[in-house]
């Protein structure tokens, strides 16, 4: 089950374009550059998308969705050994039902060559 998704705040996003704004007349990034990063601040959705956008001035740099993703791999991975697992079952109680006593698992086929006669 997902988890609900944090959204970015309309106080943030002022709060980053201003310290864009702030920088930009301070001269630490050009106009063009703070144009460009106030318009993908505007855009931004989630608090990790508007650290990106505001180039670490606001938001969280921590991504809010990894507690999913995590839960994502761990049930991948759990599948694929259950798969595994399930292979190697079937293929030894498979090898058990063809042997007989204390032979390997698997018979070998039995060689007979004959030989025609005239």
């Amino acid at each position: 089950m997902a988890t609900k998704t944090i959204l970015v705040d309309l106080a943030d996003i002022h709060s980053a374009v201003q310290a864009l704004e702030a920088d930009a007349e301070r001269g630490a990034i050009s106009e063009a550059e703070a144009r460009k990063r106030i318009s993908e601040s505007k855009r931004s959705v989630t608090p990790r998308e508007l650290w990106k956008a505001s180039g670490g001035r606001a938001g969280v740099r921590k991504r809010s969705d990894w507690h999913d993703i995590r839960k994502t791999v761990f049930g991948v991975m759990f599948l694929i050994v259950l798969a595994a697992l399930g292979v190697w079952v079937v293929t030894v109680f498979t090898g058990k039902a063809l042997g007989s006593g204390d032979e390997d698992y698997i018979r070998e086929p039995t060689t007979s060559v004959s030989v025609p006669s005239d």
